[in-house]
This record gives C-alpha cells, sequence and structure tokens, in this order.
C-alpha cells in the first residue's frame, strides 16, 4: 500500500489554515488550498499521497459540500476521510455533510488537542480499513487457489483410471487459459476478460469426470475399441453432465455452467460430425470449443493405453490438416499462435516430472514468454485478404521456420498430395513425386532450397514459377501458376507464407509476346526523355516519344520549327531564369532540378520538372541527360491551395470567432490570434488531450464536457458541439460555443479536429436573465407558481421508489392588516424579507416558490425522516418574530403552514397540493401560528379547489385576464426549444395578438445599410389585411422626418391616436387601417436595430404601464432569439464557403 503522509487542509481563511498547519505540520506533509476548486485539483493529482482532508464548508468558487459531492462521484470518499470544520450548526448542515460522506465533524472554535486526537482517529480507522481490504483481497485469491489444488486432486484420481497421471489435468487447463487469451485478443466478439478465462480453466479440469462411469475394461483396454464399447465410451460425457447436476447446491454456478458446458460438449466438432448431440458451427459452446483442441492435443503429444505419444510438431499439423475432425477456422488460427507455448508446457509438464502447485503455475514466470504481440485475427485478415484474389484456387499456408504446414483449400484431386507426411518437406517431395511433370519436378523441389530462402532474403512480396500438374480426371498435364505471397506483419524473423496454385490463363507463346522493348517501357513509364548538348540552346540529340506526347509536336516539326533547340520550347518569360538556375546549380554540382513552363503546339503552357545530370561524352562534349515530369495539375492544385488559404486568412482577420485544429497524432493544438485577443493569455498548445481537462482556465463544471468532447473526437465522432466556460485573465469566466468536426484518414482513424470557438457570453447572459425574468416572482425573486410547479412535477417524475419528500404550503396569518395599516409597498417589503428569511432556512435543492400574495410553497425531495419537514416548519414560524419587529411592533406576524408527504398523501402534484392545503387550513383553524400535517381523517371544505383558486393568483401581476407567468413562460419555452424558429416565432406573435386583442403584430429588421428596414414576421386578427410584403426596404428617413425619432429614450413608440403623427407618417399609417399603436425599439451596443409593433385598427386604444412593460419584455425576448437565429445564420454561410 503507497505511504499516505499529507493532509490536505481546505479553508478560504489564511488565519485558520495556518492553525492548523501548526497542529499537524509535525506529524504529516502539508498541502494547502484556498477554495474548492483547488483542492479537487490536488485530490486528483496527490489521491496516493493524501490521508485526509480538512475541509471547511463556506468558500468561494466551489464549497466543501461540492467538494464532498466530487469526491463521491470519482469514488475519493471511500479511500480519503474527510473532516468538516465549521462554525456552521444548523442540523441540516450537520446531516447533509454526513450523507455526503464526512467521517466527522469540528465546530469552531476548537480545542486544539481535542481536533489533534479526533483527526488522528479518522486517518487510523482509515488506514486499518484500507489494510483490511487488502487483506481480505489477498485471502480470497489464496481460497480460489486452494479450490484449484482441490479440484486437481479430485480430477487426478479420476484420471487414475485410465491410467493417466494429474498432470494431464494440469496440462489441459494451461493449454486452455493459454488458447483462451489468444481468442480473447483476437475475437472480441466472444466477450472472454480475464475473469472469465481464468473461471473457464478451472472448469477444464472436469472435462473427463464422466469417465468414473466407464468399465475398467473399455477405458484401459489397449487396442481399438469395438462400435459397441465406442458407443459406451462416448456416454462419459453424459455421465459427467449427470455428476455435476447433483452438485447444484455449490454456490458458484457459474463455475458449474462452464464445467457442465465442457463435459457434455468438448468431443463435439465444428462440422456437427461429434458426439453426443451433433452440434455444429458455434452452436458449440466456446469454451468446449478450446478445451476439444487442448485435450486432442494431449492425447496426441502423451502415451495412452491404446497409442505411442508422437511428436507435439506432429499432433500441431494433424489437428491444424482436419485429422482429428474439424475445428473452428477461427480457434485454429489462434492456436498456430500458441504452437511454441503448447510445446514448451508438453515439456515441461509430462508425465513423470513432480507436479507444481496452482500457485507456482500461476506465477511462472516463464508463462509470460507465451503472451504473443501478434494478433491473430490481423494476420487472419492479411492471408485471407490475399486469398481473395485467388478464389477457387489451391492454398498451402506454410511457416518455414518450423516446417509446419496447412492445406488450407483443395480445388480438386489433382492436389491430393500435399497433404502427405508431418513436414512441408515430406509434402513437397510427394507433391513432386506423383503430381508434377517430369521437367518440371526439380523446379518445384528448389522450394525446399534456394528459391524459399531467396524469397526471404531478398525481402520479396510476392513470386510466381508456372509448371504443369497431372490432371487426374484427364491424365493429361495442365499448367499452372504458383505464386507464392508473403503474410507480412513487419516482424524480421517471420518466415511465413502462402502458396496458391490456379490454373495458368495463358499459354506460354502468349507469355512469349508480352514481352516489352526497353524503349516501350520507357515510354509507358516516363512522360519525357531527352539529351541535349550544353549549349545556349540545349540542342537536342536524343528524345522519346514521350516528349513529342507533352508538347504536341512530331519529330520533323521538332526539326524544321525549332531546329531541335529545346530552349525554343520553353516559354519565353522563363528561359532567363532557367538558364540562370541551370548555371547555378551546375557550379555545385553536375545535377539541375527546376521548374519551368513549355509551350504547347495548341498553345497551351504546361509546367514541367525537369531533371538533369551533366555528362561528358566520349569526344569530350558535355550533355544533359534529362527527365521530364508534367506537374501542371500539381500546379494547379497548389495555386488553388494558396488562393484557399489566402480567404481563409482573410476570414479568421474579420472574424471575431476563434478557430482551432488540434492535431491528434501529435496531440498539438493551433489556435488563430483571436484567442489571447479574448481571453488576454496564450493558449494550450502542446499535450492538448491530457491538459485541457485540467487546466484551471475552463470552468469545473465543464471539465467533464470537454473529457467528453477529446474522447468522441478519439472516436472518430463526426461532428461534435458543446457551449462552455472560459476563464479571462481577470478571472471572470466567459461563455462560448464550440463547434467542431473530425477529419479521418483513409483507414476512418481521426487524424485531425477542426472548429470554431463562438462568443455566446452576452446571448447566454441574456437568455439567462429572460428565463429568471419569466420563472422568478419579480418581488421575492422565489420560483413563480407555474415554473414551482413544474420543478414539483420533474422531481416527483423522477423519483426513486424509496424517496420520501415533503410538500410544505404556508401562509402568513392576517396579511391585510400590514398592507392596511402600512401601505402595499411596505407590504411588499415585508414580503421579500420573509422569502430571504425562508430561504435561507431550505436547502439548495429544495424547490421554493410564491404561489399568492401571501402564500408560499416548499418541496423538500428526498428527506430521510418526515420529522425533518416538521422541524424545519417549526423553525419558518419562530423565524417570523425577529423580522422587523421594530416597524411593525403594533401588528403580531404568524405563519400557518400545511404539510402533506409524498408518496403517501399524493403522488402527483394536484394530490398532494390539495393535501397540504386542507392541513394548511385544519392549522388556521386551529388558532394559527403553528403547522399541521395532513391525515385522511381532515375534513374536506365543499368544492375545494375553490379557495386554492382565489389564493394562488398573484394581483400584483395579473390584468385584464393575462396569465403573464403563462405568457411568458410559454413564449420563452417556445423560443428556446423549436425545431422551426420561423413557426415559434409566428406563434408568439399569434398568442400574444389573441391575449391582448389586437388587431396585428410584427417585427421588422434593420437591413445592412442601416438606413431601411424589412416587415419580416406579420400576425393578423380575424378581418385585418396583411401589409407585410408591402412592407420591405421601408426608409427610415423621409425628407426631415426620421421615423425613429418618435421613441423615447427607453425604447418605446407609444401612439394612441395617429391623427397626432406628422402628416407623411399619418398617411401611411392610416393607409394600413391603423387607429393607435404601440412599438418597442430593438436596441443592441446603442445602434437602433429594429421593432416589435402592436397596431389596433378598430379602436384608440390606451395602454397602461403595465401593459407596456409587458410588451417590451416579450419585445426584448424576441430579439435575444432572433438575434441568435442571425448569427447562427452567418456562421452556417461562413462553414459553407
Amino acid at each position: 500500500m503507497a505511504k499516505r503522509d499529507t493532509l490536505l487542509i481546505v479553508d478560504d481563511m489564511e488565519i485558520n489554515r495556518a492553525i492548523l498547519r501548526g497542529m499537524f505540520e509535525d506529524e504529516y506533509n502539508i498541502l494547502e488550498a484556498e477554495n474548492g476548486e483547488r483542492a479537487l485539483l490536488f485530490l486528483r493529482q496527490y489521491q496516493q499521497q493524501i490521508t485526509a482532508v480538512l475541509l471547511d464548508l463556506v468558500m468561494p468558487i466551489k464549497d466543501g459540500y461540492q467538494v464532498m459531492e466530487e469526491m463521491n462521484r470519482s469514488d475519493l470518499i471511500s479511500r480519503i476521510p474527510v473532516v468538516v470544520i465549521t462554525s456552521e450548526e444548523r442540523p441540516e448542515s450537520e446531516v447533509r455533510s454526513f450523507d455526503l460522506g464526512a467521517s466527522d465533524i469540528i465546530r469552531k472554535p476548537f480545542e486544539i488537542h481535542v481536533v489533534r486526537r479526533r483527526v488522528n482517529n479518522v486517518v487510523e480507522l482509515c488506514r486499518h480499513k484500507l489494510q483490511l481490504e487488502e487483506l481480505v483481497e489477498e485471502q480470497s485469491v489464496r481460497l480460489r487457489q486452494a479450490n484449484s489444488v482441490l479440484i486437481d486432486a479430485m480430477s487426478s484420481v479420476i484420471e487414475s483410471r485410465s491410467l493417466e497421471s494429474g498432470q494431464h489435468i494440469r496440462r489441459i487447463r494451461l493449454f486452455t487459459k493459454i488458447l483462451l487469451e489468444d481468442v480473447a485478443r483476437s475475437y472480441q466478439e466472444y466477450d472472454l476478460h480475464d475473469r472469465e478465462i481464468a473461471i473457464i480453466a478451472d472448469a477444464a479440469s472436469m472435462h473427463d469426470i464422466g469417465k468414473i462411469a466407464i468399465p475398467d475394461s473399455i477405458l484401459n483396454k489397449p487396442g481399438r475399441l469395438t462400435p459397441e464399447e465406442f458407443e459406451v465410451m462416448k456416454t462419459h460425457t453424459t455421465k459427467g453432465c449427470e455428476i455435476l447436476a447433483g452438485l447444484e447446491r455449490m454456490q458458484d454456478k457459474e463455475y458449474l455452467g462452464y464445467a457442465y458446458n465442457i463435459c457434455r460438449y468438448h468431443h463435439e466438432r465444428w462440422d456437427g460430425r461429434g458426439y453426443p448431440d451433433g452440434l455444429k458451427g458455434d452452436n458449440i459452446p466456446i469454451c468446449a470449443q478450446v478445451v476439444a483442441i487442448a485435450d486432442c492435443y494431449d492425447a496426441l503429444t502423451t502415451d495412452r493405453v491404446y497409442k505411442k505419444a508422437i511428436p507435439p510438431a506432429q499432433a500441431f499439423t494433424m489437428i491444424i490438416n482436419g485429422e482429428c475432425g474439424a475445428f473452428s477456422p477461427r480457434l485454429l488460427e489462434c492456436f498456430k499462435n500458441a504452437q511454441a507455448a503448447f510445446a514448451q508446457l508438453s515439456r515441461e509438464y509430462a508425465d513423470g516430472r513432480p507436479a507444481e502447485t496452482s500457485e507456482d503455475m500461476m506465477a511462472s514466470p516463464e508463462r509470460e514468454q507465451f503472451t504473443t504481440e501478434i494478433n491473430t485475427l490481423e494476420q487472419g485478415q492479411l492471408k485471407y485478404f490475399s486469398l481473395l484474389r485467388y478464389l477457387g484456387s489451391t492454398v498451402m499456408e506454410v511457416d518455414f521456420n518450423t516446417g509446419v504446414y496447412h492445406v488450407v483449400y483443395l480445388s480438386d484431386d489433382s492436389f491430393v498430395s500435399l497433404r502427405s507426411g508431418t513436414q512441408f518437406e515430406d509434402s513437397i517431395r510427394a507433391f513432386a513425386q506423383t503430381a508434377v511433370h517430369p521437367e518440371e519436378r526439380d523446379m518445384v523441389l528448389e522450394l525446399l532450397g534456394p528459391y524459399g530462402r531467396e524469397f526471404f532474403a531478398e525481402g520479396r512480396m510476392k513470386r510466381t514459377r508456372r509448371y504443369r500438374v497431372l490432371n487426374r480426371a484427364t491424365g493429361a498435364y495442365d499448367w499452372y501458376e504458383a505464386t507464392m505471397v508473403r503474410v507480412d506483419l513487419n516482424s524480421p524473423r517471420q518466415r511465413k507464407a502462402l502458396i496458391i496454385w490456379r490454373r495458368a490463363e495463358h499459354t506460354q507463346a502468349d507469355y512469349a509476346q508480352m514481352k516489352f522493348t526497353q524503349n516501350q517501357i520507357y515510354d509507358c513509364l516516363l512522360e519525357g526523355i531527352y539529351q541535349c548538348e550544353n549549349d545556349k540552346w540545349f540542342t537536342l540529340r536524343y528524345f522519346n516519344q514521350g516528349l513529342l506526347n507533352l508538347v504536341g509536336y512530331t519529330e520533323q516539326e521538332l526539326a524544321e520549327r525549332f531546329h531541335n533547340r529545346y530552349i525554343e520550347l520553353v516559354y519565353e518569360p522563363d528561359r532567363d531564369s532557367m538558364a540562370a538556375q541551370v548555371k547555378e546549380q551546375l557550379n555545385s554540382s553536375k545535377v539541375y532540378k527546376g521548374e519551368y513552363r513549355l509551350v504547347r503546339k495548341d498553345g497551351a503552357l504546361i509546367w514541367v520538372l525537369d531533371h538533369c545530370l551533366l555528362a561528358v561524352d566520349a569526344d569530350g562534349s558535355e550533355c544533359f541527360y534529362s527527365i521530364l515530369l508534367d506537374i501542371t495539375k500539381s500546379k494547379k492544385y497548389q495555386e488553388e491551395l494558396r488562393l484557399s488559404l489566402d480567404r481563409h486568412e482573410i476570414i479568421l482577420n474579420q472574424s471575431n470567432d476563434i478557430i482551432f485544429e488540434w492535431d491528434v497524432a501529435t496531440d498539438s493544438m493551433m489556435v488563430s490570434a483571436n484567442w489571447e485577443k479574448r481571453f488576454g493569455y496564450q493558449p494550450i498548445t502542446e499535450n492538448a488531450s491530457r491538459m485541457l481537462p485540467v487546466v484551471s482556465h475552463i470552468h469545473p463544471d465543464d471539465v467533464m464536457q470537454i473529457s467528453t468532447l477529446v474522447q468522441a473526437a478519439c472516436a472518430g465522432e463526426g461532428y461534435i458541439q458543446a457551449e462552455l466556460r472560459f476563464a479571462e485573465a481577470n478571472g471572470r469566466y466567459r461563455w462560448c460555443r464550440v463547434r467542431a468536426t473530425t477529419q479521418l484518414d483513409a483507414k476512418h482513424h481521426p487524424v485531425k479536429v477542426v472548429g470554431v470557438i463562438t462568443d455566446i457570453d452576452n446571448e447566454k447572459r441574456a437568455t439567462q436573465k429572460l428565463m429568471d425574468r419569466a420563472e422568478r416572482d419579480t418581488l421575492t425573486k422565489l420560483y413563480n407558481k407555474e415554473a414551482g410547479r413544474k420543478r414539483v412535477e420533474w422531481s416527483i417524475d423522477h423519483s426513486e421508489p424509496t424517496d420520501s419528500s415533503a410538500m410544505l404550503i404556508i401562509d402568513v396569518d392576517d396579511f391585510k392588516q400590514i398592507n392596511d395599516r402600512f401601505g402595499h409597498m411596505f407590504g411588499d417589503a415585508v414580503l421579500a424579507r420573509m422569502a430571504e428569511r425562508i430561504t435561507g432556512l431550505f436547502r439548495e435543492g429544495d424547490v421554493l416558490s410564491r404561489i399568492g400574495g401571501d402564500e408560499f410553497l416548499a418541496f423538500m425531495p428526498s428527506i430521510p425522516s418526515k420529522e425533518v419537514a416538521q422541524v424545519r416548519a417549526q423553525k419558518i414560524i419562530d423565524s417570523i418574530r425577529s423580522l422587523m419587529r421594530e416597524e411593525t411592533k403594533d401588528v403580531r406576524l404568524s405563519y400557518s403552514i400545511g404539510i402533506a408527504y409524498f408518496p403517501g398523501d399524493g403522488e402527483d402534484f394536484d394530490t398532494l397540493f390539495g393535501h397540504a392545503d386542507q392541513a394548511l387550513y385544519r392549522a388556521k383553524a386551529a388558532g394559527k401560528n403553528c403547522w399541521q400535517v395532513y391525515s385522511d381523517s381532515m375534513p374536506t371544505w365543499p368544492d375545494a379547489c375553490e379557495p386554492l383558486v382565489a389564493r394562488t393568483r398573484i394581483d400584483s401581476e395579473g390584468y385584464s385576464g393575462v396569465n403573464l407567468d403563462h405568457l411568458i413562460l410559454g413564449a420563452f419555452e417556445k423560443l428556446y426549444s423549436a425545431a422551426d424558429f420561423d413557426d415559434a416565432v409566428q406563434s408568439i406573435l399569434a398568442t400574444v395578438g389573441k391575449a391582448f386583442n389586437v388587431s396585428r403584430v410584427y417585427i421588422f429588421e434593420t437591413s445592412g445599410d442601416e438606413l431601411h428596414c424589412n416587415n419580416t414576421y406579420e400576425w393578423c386578427n380575424e378581418g385585418i389585411r396583411p401589409e407585410k410584403e408591402k412592407l420591405q426596404n421601408y426608409p427610415y428617413v423621409e425628407g426631415d422626418s426620421d421615423y425613429r425619432d418618435n421613441f423615447t429614450e427607453g425604447g418605446i413608440f407609444y401612439c394612441p391616436d395617429i391623427k397626432k403623427l406628422p402628416e407623411g407618417q399619418r398617411d401611411e399609417l392610416k393607409s394600413q387601417g391603423i387607429l393607435s399603436m404601440l412599438q418597442c425599439a430593438i436596441i443592441e451596443d446603442g445602434k437602433f436595430r429594429g421593432f416589435v409593433g402592436f397596431d389596433d385598427c378598430v379602436l384608440h386604444r390606451l395602454w397602461t404601464q403595465e401593459q407596456i412593460d409587458m410588451l417590451a419584455f416579450l419585445s426584448k425576448l424576441l430579439y435575444v432569439f432572433l438575434m441568435r437565429r442571425r448569427a447562427l445564420d452567418r456562421l452556417r454561410e461562413w462553414e459553407d464557403k
């Protein structure tokens, strides 16, 4: 166990940390953190060294509760004890701390010796706990090993009846384990893990337990069994299952299940020719398939009463080539991989050698060499991808190192002799003598000599020879192509190959005609070759057809028009620079390499790459030998790439967004300069995937999201998006939207992640404010009725079956006296203070809402007992006694509270609310200033819903039959979750228009020139003519009149009668049938971006201030989402470019 000698002290007060440091610095190393976020960083980094955490509860950034919640999520709380040191005296704080896993709570101020002793006790208890856990794990391992020894002993007794040693059981278990490990690595679909492999290997010991029921005369018969005796022998599989079925009282059902399957099915074969049930293919359990190969191999390589042992290599070949029955092709591939391990185990655990204990076997260091790095699945894919090109051919797999071969497929009987002998040499010699034409036999036998050695020594991948093979059906010799293809896994020591025989498609005469001349090869492979003199014209001596094809001239035209002067083929503006480069490069070497343009016969320019070597002829004159490559397309692509990069550079410089590119292979990040402009410091560029989740400039609540994004990108997910908070240099967090696309290579592996970071801080904060305003009561800042109900319903829907919750309805007794004596403003102040006081008595996760003028609702989810709610109710009642005592000394303030419990008193909101309301009325009837818990014996009032409806309406917020909470919240939810934004806006305009019974509701947006506007959305009441199509590109300024001057500084244009407007504006509005109107401006950064308007074409409407405020708020709500929509549209346009 790692040494834990470090104490982490977490407190935002330096003096408190200093006191605790002085108490413990002699006994422990000390780490200090001034807030919860830094404490969590220390915990993640030093979790193996920290022995305990001394934690304050009230801290900035992250408090103590949040630290413990995070420690619970990461399971650190079970290994690192937490001692809470706090001045908080509320019982609920203590309960919450213990619920979160605190080991002890020490209250401030504290006595030094007591703290030291209690902390040391906690540390010692945790240390003993961890030691006990390690001890239990060690004892469990020893118990499993003891069980294995006992099973081996029992199985050995059974095997001794068939004159087999106890080593047989050990070999079977080890063979099974090694083969299963290779299967697990190569074929994940079998879902084999270390635990399952260990259990199956142990269960393999029981494979022949049924032999105890076979008579000795059959079991130990030295000769071949008769058919009748073999039928009796086959019953050992089912007899063994009967024995295992009698052990059903054993606790380890999983072990028995594997043992049963192995015992019954280990003699089944892949082709269905096994026993007892004739299962076929993967209907045979994988555990039984593996044990079948292990048992077969062990039977071949050891002495039995009926046979002598054969060498491991011969046994391997027999199993691979199907002489012991058919096995799964997948398992045979894994068996090939494990050949060396099987052979070594056969030697180490041979009969007659002293047996090792199970513990010795499991800890044997030599076993590590059996774990091969070769991936069997990858090897199989390489081999069979090669086979696809030779479908229908005879195929043999050969290991030239060991001589082991495997005839994978026989196309016909002509190649049946390939299955002769136990080694590759035996097979080839038999094939050459019996099937190959006498004239080519020596050629075939060269496979065993230099031909095979040279193939690997020279690093070849493929080599083909042709010879004749006897067709057994016709008696004639047919020509075949014998192709050797290397199975290459980049291992220099591996010498494995596939040999494929297929009927030749061409005759010998065809091959003779397929030979090419040297010039034909040059013309096919090279675009242009020429030889010229080293003179000022580069006079041509020789050129190939490729050069003529390149420039479009004939040989005669070059001589007549250009006098064979190569320089005249070069584009004139490039001639001087080309000649200068030749001269410059020849000063340092005899090689010239350059790019220039040639003029084709049709006038087109082509770019060429010229690679020249200067040589001296026999007559002493210098000449160039040159090769030309046409690079016109690559030049074109380079230019397009340059222009594209220039465009992107322009966009990057003009955009406020931050562009980033993450190279997955190097884990490096390229971030545009806008990052430093926006946040004031350099971004992370190296080790990005490791650093991003731990750096301090990402908000702690978003760290997990960053890790998820990195994992998604590494998994190759095409598109990822998230909204995160990044810290500025001054410590303030800004909301940003991260959108990225993953680029994949040809193998669909992620190569790069390219994305954009958009600043959405203003939008996000504005949205949050709007959400708060839509959901919060304006006076008390508690949730309003609608929002409170939704949160309670969500909590009920997501509760666990064992959860218990409480609903409290709190009513201020005789509050009308306050309003009557001191006025409504004073009453509002009292309500605000009450709400503040009540909020302080509840947990962070509790739901508090104002449901009436002087009535509140509290919902406490997941409470440990009903008494918690009753204690809370009494504290609420006690809290009012000191509230504004001086200001209300002539009036006695008190609360009446009704309590109902979920689920006992109701499983839905309405039922629970009704019962809590009944309990409230019972409290009123009992004299007020008290609380009552609902019971079924309480009397119900007639028409029970009437009192509830009357009290749940907040008078200060209601008018004209319009439910403000419902209207605002509905509009916000439509906009926030809309799949079709335009439909959502149109729906909101209709809802508002109908609610206020106006004639027309519309939105105008300022155009790009800021001088005109466009009517983008419009709703018209029944019988009102639409005007949207006429009001496009409408000017703000006409003559000396600017329409925007009609709006006040607050952005309101209120016109109860259009006759009072200037003549031009009056006439325009009159033509639309408008009598009165209200318009609310959309202002952004001091600029006029448009307006939302409400027309009345029926009467001269007088708008109240409340209505104006309401509509102005809705206008701002629409504006925020409208601007967000426009920004997304612009971003999509940029991405499309």
